[in-house]
């Protein structure tokens, strides 16, 4: 890193670089808005305004006291001239009251509604004063209102004044009893002096109202300095007028810049690139221009200063880029943080929540994360995992339902070996995700992936694992060549999965699958995954091991989807046209023949049962005349599925088998005519079938 010892040598240094937008303000402070300042180093700097700057807001701050002044002083005389003129009823007393009630809500909710609030309020106790019996005459309750709001609004601009004047204060003197005495001293010799103006009453009934507005003022700028939020716009405004004379690195690019133990009181960091900047012991942040930035946020803030986070949740907090190096963020919970492109070399996860936590382009070189939960967390190609310290890992979260935190390795007597974890994480790394949430159908997917795998077989896809993903998702993992768009790739197979859901037949997506190994394979795997239901933790499908869960990985070899075969792309030949030479209705038929026959015979010869249904079925479909070879295919199917649906043991599962059967029938048969033979078989058969299967029709 550059460390100039000056910052005459600092500015040569940037202008031998070619950077032209390094200007000097004429307020003092150096002005680097747009440099590139990447990877210089201004350790222990300190960045402050000038002298005559500091001046200049030494005289705002008296000025601003003095009118806040003559604010309060004006507002207290308003109510007190009620009060003293109509001192014989309650309607003297109603515009203190109202002033009383509208200072209570501006302490605690804040100056508008403190202000609507009390102007609200004289309406009630100006009508109570007429109501109550009293010895006055010649009460206005008009006047009356009009006067009480106006004590109110001044009264309210006085402290609103007077808190800024006192944050302002605070800012430039760095000491809160000082910057409180150099506003309370001007502010009541000016609230004093304006009462003096009128003769109507002493100062001493009006003056209490003063002091109690000053003292509410000083207490509400001592907590905005100090990091109270609800009135934090006293601190915006008094830091956005004093950092006009401060440096400035609005839009600077301060990548990797090092600000170790700085001091960046009234620096304006608005837009400035702060991507993995050093920001550890540094000073003065509070009190600088954040605009967007994640230092805006005072929990980042401390955290990147003091890099301390142990036992802390910041869960979903957006920590892009922040340089976390050497932090201790033991037990601390990051659900669902962005911590993309963070500097988390050597940091201590220790036990760390990083669950769905966001990691691309994280560097956790050295890092420490033994005990810490990992499910679902967003590592990719290019995390960096070099030298991760880790002797055991959670890939699940414990809950009260599964208590199984899923520790790896599963020996509770064994440990990662050095280097170990990074060779364990490696096959989750940078893996094309293809998830399906719901209306999954094996064989348009295994079709999907092969186009793909035609199209593009310079990614050299790798199908590598199966994931369960909630009660109905289904995610496939593959690994593909380094630098693969995987956007695009997943772009490109959703769509055709649609289409081929939508356009393609599906006694041509079946004869497709049977003709092509590997399209009959992945649809084997992701079927018999399917199938096994959620209680089920383990299945074999070819060489593909899935183990239900977060994180799954497959045995070594894999399955390869190669490009050769040809794309099955293009489809749109095949739809709405003739497919009697693609559709073989000989291997369907026995296909069917043979699942109906591994059903029982019947057990009482006069009924005829479920085989025999089936079977008069599929006669039916197949000696019918007015229904086109893929209408024959596709009913054809739906007499498997049901043929398989008796063998299936779940009740929920065949149920569904069966009326997505029924489905399909009414759609293939709805262009029919009723009088035709195959509606009026079907019309008499499927109740029956369904009946026989225990589902209702």
């Amino acid at each position: 890193m550059r460390d100039p010892s000056n910052i005459f040598n600092f500015i040569k240094s940037i202008e031998n670089k070619g950077f032209t937008e390094i200007t000097y303000s004429c307020l003092g402070g150096e002005i680097y808005t747009n440099s590139d300042l990447e990877r210089f180093s201004f350790k222990d700097q300190v960045f402050h305004i000038q002298l005559y700057w500091k001046f200049f807001l030494l005289l705002a701050v008296l000025l601003l006291a003095i009118f806040s002044g003559a604010l309060l002083g004006a507002g207290s005389i308003f109510s007190i001239t009620l009060l003293i003129k109509y001192s014989q009823s309650i309607h003297g007393s109603s515009v203190l009251l109202s002033l009383l009630v509208s200072v209570f809500i501006i302490y605690r909710r804040g100056f508008p509604l403190g202000v609507i609030v009390g102007i609200a309020s004289l309406t009630p106790f100006l009508l109570l004063s007429t109501i109550l019996p009293t010895n006055e005459t010649g009460i206005d309750i008009g006047t009356s209102f009009f006067t009480g709001a106006g004590s109110i609004v001044l009264v309210a601009s006085g402290i609103a004044m007077t808190g800024l004047s006192m944050t302002l204060a605070a800012v430039v003197i760095e000491s809160i009893p000082v910057a409180a005495v150099s506003v309370f001293i001007p502010t009541i010799l000016m609230a004093a002096a304006t009462m003096r103006t009128f003769k109507v009453m002493p100062i001493v009934l009006a003056m209490p109202i003063v002091l109690v507005a000053v003292m509410l003022a000083g207490h509400l700028s001592w907590k905005t300095v100090k990091g109270n939020q609800a009135f934090r716009w006293m601190l915006q405004i008094a830091i956005a007028i004093a950092a006009k004379g401060g440096h400035t690195f609005r839009g600077a690019n301060l990548t990797d810049a090092d600000f170790t133990g700085a001091t960046l009181k009234l620096c304006d960091l608005r837009g400035a690139n702060l991507k993995r900047t050093r920001l550890f012991e540094a000073k003065g942040l509070e009190f600088s221009r954040l605009g967007n930035t994640y230092l805006a946020n005072p929990k980042i803030r401390q955290l990147v200063v003091t890099l301390n986070g142990q036992a802390q949740n910041f869960d979903g907090l957006n920590l892009e880029g922040v340089n976390l190096q050497d932090a201790n963020l033991q037990d601390a919970s990051f659900i669902g943080a962005n911590l993309n492109h963070a500097n988390l070399q050597n940091t201590d996860l220790s036990r760390a929540i990083l669950k769905q936590a966001q990691l691309d382009g994280a560097d956790l070189t050295g890092a420490i994360l033994t005990g810490a939960c990992i499910e679902d967390w967003g590592i990719t190609g290019t995390t960096k995992l070099e030298g991760v310290r880790c002797d055991y890992i959670f890939m699940r979260l414990e809950t009260k339902d599964n208590p199984d935190r899923l520790r790896k390795p599963d020996n509770w007597r064994e440990t990662f070996a050095d280097g170990e974890f990074s060779d364990f994480i490696k096959p989750y790394v940078d893996t094309l995700d293809l998830y399906h949430s719901q209306d999954i159908d094996p064989r348009a997917i295994s079709i999907a992936l092969k186009n793909l795998s035609v199209n593009h077989p310079e990614e050299k896809l790798q199908f590598v694992a199966i994931e369960r993903r909630g009660g109905n998702g289904l995610n496939l993992r593959f690994t593909t060549a380094p630098g693969a768009d995987k956007s695009e790739l997943s772009h490109e197979y959703f769509t055709d999965y649609a289409r081929i859901k939508k356009e393609l037949p599906i006694a041509v997506q079946l004869r497709l699958a049977e003709q092509d190994a590997e399209i009959r394979t992945l649809k084997g795997t992701i079927e018999q995954f399917i199938e096994a239901g959620t209680h089920q933790s383990k299945i074999q499908a070819e060489t593909i091991q899935v183990i239900q869960g977060e994180l799954v990985v497959t045995e070594n070899k894999g399955i390869n989807i190669t490009s050769g075969g040809g794309s099955i792309g293009d489809i749109s030949g095949l739809v709405g046209g003739d497919v009697s030479g693609v559709v073989n209705l000989g291997t369907i038929s026995g296909n069917v023949t043979n699942t109906i026959n591994q059903l029982p015979d019947a057990s009482e010869p006069d009924q005829p049962n479920l085989k025999e249904l089936l079977t008069q079925l599929q006669q039916a479909i197949e000696n019918d005349s007015n229904l086109s070879d893929p209408d024959k295919a596709d009913l054809l199917e739906q007499v498997q599925v049901l043929a398989e649906a008796k063998q299936t043991e779940e009740p929920a599962k065949k149920e569904g088998l069966a009326r997505k059967a029924r489905k399909m029938f009414d759609a293939t048969l709805s262009s029919l005519p009723q009088t035709a033979s195959i509606v009026e078989a079907c019309s008499k058969l499927l109740p029956m079938v369904l009946k026989a299967l225990g589902v209702s029709a």
